[in-house]
């Protein structure tokens, strides 16, 4: 295992996926598969001008792997950017705020009334477990 988290994402995605290093490679005109292999060990960095490809043939979330490649090479940079723009939305968070604006959509359920005093109360009772 490789102490780089982004070495790390991306070789789970390449493990978890069909292709070969070869085709994955092709698919974002790299020319040699056995950079691939050195990027997914950690060996050497993964370019940040490849991650947008890799993200997509890989299927991993671009934004998570940008901001983990960039925390790690570049933590200053990823300061400011944290600072500046916030921090993407975890896939968690994206999943409740999709959820919040269907339920908005719909018109049904008054959102910052009744169903936003339950979700206080839930998020209270699940940090009163963890203490």
């Amino acid at each position: 295992m490789t102490a780089s988290p982004t070495a790390e994402m991306l070789a789970q995605a390449i493990d978890a996926s069909e292709m070969t290093q070869k085709e994955i490679a092709d698919q974002i005109g790299m020319k040699n598969a056995n950079v691939i292999s050195m990027m997914k060990q950690g060996i050497t960095r993964i370019p940040l001008s490849r991650i947008p490809a890799l993200s997509e043939t890989l299927q991993i979330n671009a934004q998570t792997f940008l901001m983990t490649a960039i925390e790690e090479y570049h933590p200053t940079t990823h300061e400011v950017l944290a600072d500046v723009l916030g921090l993407p939305l975890s896939e968690t968070e994206m999943r409740l705020l999709d959820l919040l604006r269907t339920t908005e959509a719909s018109g049904f359920i008054d959102v910052i009334g009744p169903l936003w005093r339950h979700m206080e109360r839930l998020l209270e009772l699940v940090t009163e477990e963890r203490t």
